[in-house]
């Protein structure tokens, strides 16, 4: 793994431990400038390819047996979730087109 995706991982790793999606607008603004963008995005990608240790070590220890209500809940931040991350994509495609443009 190179050095900039070890910077990516650990910056995710802290906004996740903050509440918030390590999107690429986030990470490229605790990353600071200097950085080329499209080593940024590619990085980026290839870090989100890989997954986050903290979202699934989160996922493995609900181990629980749920209600039908939880299910519910859960299909339905699922979704959320889902759409959330399609929006952020989006997002950063158009941010990263952005800073091409400039």
């Amino acid at each position: 793994m190179s050095t900039l995706q070890n910077r990516i991982g650990v910056i995710a790793t802290q906004l996740q431990q903050e509440g918030k999606s390590p999107s690429l607008a986030l990470v490229r603004a605790r990353l600071g400038g200097g950085i080329n963008p499209a080593e940024l995005f590619s990085a980026y990608q290839s870090w989100r390819a890989q997954g986050s240790p903290l979202i699934k070590s989160s996922a493995e220890a609900d181990t629980a047996p749920k209600s039908p209500a939880d299910v519910k809940d859960d299909e339905n931040d699922a979704a959320i979730k889902q759409d959330l991350a399609r929006i952020e994509a989006k997002l950063d495609l158009i941010l990263t087109l952005l800073q091409e443009k400039s």
